[in-house]
C-alpha cells in the first residue's frame, strides 16, 4: 500500500477512503442480503433437518439449494464488502485470484443446481410413466455438479487480478481486485466465450423446460377441472386428503396410488375403489402442479437477477477503463446493479414459506417449539436466581 502525498495533498487511502464514503448505501444493502441470506436458509436448513426429517423425492435438491445458498451469500456478501473498503488499496494478486475463484465457484454451483431443479421437475411432470430419478442417480448430478463448477471457476484466476487504477481528478494510482486489462488475449476471450455460453445455455435449458412443464400444467389443470365439472361427487376429498390441501402431502407422486386399506369395511363399502384412486389421482396432480409453480418462480428470480450482472460483465469486458470512468453518482448504481444477483440466494426461503403450505407449517412448529424451550430457559434460569 503507497500513502504518497500528491500534489493537491491526498494520499492514496484518502482517495480509497473517498470512494468508500460513496459506497455506503452498498456496504449497507450488502449487509442486509448477508443477514437476509443468512438467516432464511440457515431457517431452511433447520426445518428440515428438525421437522421434515422425512427423505422427499420431491424436494430432495431443496435443502442442498439452501445450503450452497447460504453459504454463496456469507462468501459472497463479505467479499464485495471487503472490496468496497479497498477500491484504491487491494495490492495482494494471489488474495484477489483466490477471492474471485470461490466467488465464481459458489455461483456457479447454485445455477447447476436450478438447472438439476429444473430437469428434475420436467421428468417427473413430462415423463410421468418413466423411472423418476433414483437417490443415486441425483448424487452423481450433484457431484457432477460440484465439479463443473469447479472447473468453470478454474478459469477466473487467468481473467482476474490485481490492476492499476487512475485518478485523472486527484493524479494518483492505486489497485483494485479487477479483470485484467492486459493479459492473455486467448484466455480472456475464453473466459467471455464460455461465460457466455454457460449462461446462454443455463437459461435457454431453464426456459425451455419450464416452458414445456408449464404447457403440461396447464393442459392438466383443464383436465382438472373437466373433472370437476363431470363428477363432483366422485372428487370431494376425504378427511385424510383434506389434511394434505395445497402442497401439504410429504412426498406423493404423480401415479395413481393404491386406495388405503387401513380404514374399515364400511367406509369402503360406501366410497368405491374407483373414486378413491380418482381422488388420489387429482390430489397427487394438484400438488405437483404447486411445487411447479414454485420452482418456476425460483428459476424466473434467478434470471432476473442475473441479467443486470451480466449487462455490467459484458460492459466491463468492453470498455477496458469502465470503472474508472465512473462518475460519483454513477458508482453506487452500477455497483448495486452488480452485487443484485445475491438476491437470488436471498428469495428462496421467502418463497418456500409463501408457497409450500407444508414448509410453512412445518416451520411454525418448529418456530413454537423453539420460542417454548427459550421461555422454558429463561423461566429455569430466573427460579434460580
Amino acid at each position: 500500500m503507497n500513502n504518497n502525498t500528491i500534489p493537491n495533498n491526498i494520499t492514496l487511502s484518502e482517495w480509497n477512503m473517498e470512494i468508500t464514503n460513496i459506497l455506503l448505501p452498498n456496504i449497507v444493502m450488502l449487509s442486509v442480503y448477508l443477514a437476509l441470506g443468512t438467516c432464511g436458509n440457515f431457517f431452511v436448513l433447520m426445518v428440515y433437518a428438525f421437522q421434515m426429517k422425512k427423505q422427499s423425492d420431491e424436494r430432495y435438491f431443496i435443502p442442498i439449494l439452501a445450503f450452497f445458498d447460504m453459504i454463496a451469500t456469507i462468501y459472497l456478501g463479505v467479499h464485495y464488502i471487503f472490496q468496497c473498503f479497498n477500491q484504491t488499496t487491494f495490492s495482494n494478486n494471489i488474495l484477489c485470484k483466490t477471492l474471485v475463484f470461490f466467488v465464481a465457484n459458489t455461483t456457479y454451483t447454485s445455477v447447476l443446481i436450478l438447472s438439476l431443479l429444473a430437469i428434475q421437475r420436467y421428468r417427473k411432470v413430462c415423463k410421468p410413466l418413466k423411472p423418476s430419478m433414483s437417490i443415486s442417480m441425483k448424487r452423481t448430478a450433484l457431484f457432477l455438479a460440484i465439479i463443473l463448477s469447479l472447473l468453470l471457476a478454474l478459469i477466473l484466476p487467468f481473467v482476474y487480478g490485481t490492476i492499476p487504477y487512475h485518478s485523472i481528478k486527484h493524479g494518483i494510482v492505486g489497485k483494485r481486485c479487477g479483470r485484467l486489462k492486459d493479459g492473455n488475449a486467448f484466455i480472456s476471450t475464453l473466459y467471455s466465450v464460455g461465460t457466455g455460453t454457460l449462461v446462454f445455455v443455463a437459461v435457454a435449458l431453464l426456459v425451455i423446460l419450464y416452458c414445456r412443464i408449464m404447457k403440461k400444467v396447464f393442459r392438466s389443470l383443464k383436465i382438472y377441472k373437466n373433472d370437476r365439472s363431470g363428477d363432483k361427487t366422485d372428487i370431494e376429498i376425504n378427511e385424510e386428503d383434506a389434511n394434505c390441501r395445497d402442497i401439504g402431502c410429504t412426498d406423493i407422486e404423480m401415479s395413481e396410488t393404491k386406495p388405503d386399506f387401513s380404514v374399515g369395511q364400511q367406509d369402503i363399502k360406501s366410497r368405491p375403489e374407483s373414486a378413491v384412486s380418482r381422488n388420489r389421482r387429482i390430489m397427487n396432480r394438484r400438488i405437483t402442479n404447486k411445487l411447479t409453480f414454485m420452482f418456476f418462480t425460483i428459476t424466473t428470480v434467478f434470471i432476473l437477477s442475473y441479467i443486470p450482472k451480466v449487462i455490467v460483465l459484458c460492459l466491463e469486458g468492453i470498455h477496458k477503463d469502465f470503472w474508472e470512468n465512473l462518475s460519483n453518482s454513477q458508482r453506487p448504481a452500477v455497483t448495486f446493479l452488480y452485487h443484485i444477483f445475491i438476491i437470488n440466494n436471498i428469495v428462496n426461503p421467502i418463497i418456500y414459506a409463501f408457497m409450500d403450505i407444508e414448509f410453512r407449517g412445518n416451520a411454525a412448529i418448529l418456530l413454537k417449539r423453539m420460542f417454548i424451550k427459550t421461555c422454558f430457559c429463561i423461566g429455569r434460569i430466573q427460579s434460580n436466581v
